[in-house]
């Protein structure tokens, strides 16, 4: 088409196809476990807590720790709840591990083309699920039924109180303190984030009976369960 001084204008119309968030994978495997995933608004997220004995390099995360190596050590490391205890296994199974900020650190916890999502992109996700931009950004508990809509549900498998209607199934995997202690099993699903504060990190807490998102930090050297987001 022209105008009246015979310039072209809108003659050509280019359209960009937006790939959507996951895909064609539908899951992933990585060091011999599958992983479910789910695309929550514009991001992939693995729907399972990372279970992983080693970093993506292939070199050992350290594991087994006692409380006084847990509560001293800078390096990375990993736990399962109830290390060495009657219900170690079930929560392997159930829960997956346990890893301190500075194994998250490493940058070599998740899958190839995946990584531990910041605080930014955990605030991302909360958005999504309706929490409003100011809220997502503050800590403490935030936001109406995002908790809900993240927790898994009654018929899910392990089962907890929400309504999982995101898709992110998360669990009450529990941590391990800063001075190697287990805490919170059963009642609260703690997530970290890849993004530090001073000498604590961001993580994302969903409780038993709540049905918001407590965002804070927690000193690094405490073990948290860990997501992956696609990259």
């Amino acid at each position: 088409a022209t105008n009246a001084s015979g310039t072209t204008y809108g003659d050509t119309l280019s359209f960009v196809a937006q790939q959507a968030p996951c895909g064609d994978l539908t899951s992933v495997s990585y060091q011999g476990d599958d992983y479910d995933i789910v695309a929550i608004g514009t991001q992939c997220w693995l729907k399972e807590n990372l279970r992983n004995e080693n970093y993506n390099d292939g070199n050992a995360i350290p594991s087994g720790l006692d409380q006084a190596t847990w509560s001293t050590t800078t390096d990375g490391a990993v736990s399962v709840y109830d290390q060495e205890g009657a219900n170690e296994a079930s929560n392997l199974a159930d829960y997956g591990r346990l890893y301190n900020w500075y194994a998250v650190n490493t940058g070599k916890l998740c899958p190839s083309g995946w990584h531990v999502p910041t605080n930014v992109e955990y605030v991302t996700l909360e958005i999504s699920l309706g929490m409003s931009e100011s809220e997502a950004y503050g800590t403490g508990g935030r936001g109406t039924d995002q908790g809900t809509q993240m927790k898994s549900s009654p018929e899910d498998n392990p089962s907890w109180d929400g309504t999982n209607t995101s898709g992110f199934s998360g669990l009450a995997g529990g941590s391990r303190s800063n001075d190697g202690d287990f805490d919170s099993g059963g009642n609260t699903g703690y997530f970290w984030s890849a993004s530090a504060v001073g000498t604590f990190a961001w993580r994302r807490a969903l409780a038993g009976g709540n049905a918001q998102v407590n965002g804070g930090s927690n000193k690094q050297r405490y073990g948290l369960s860990v997501r992956c987001v696609r990259d």
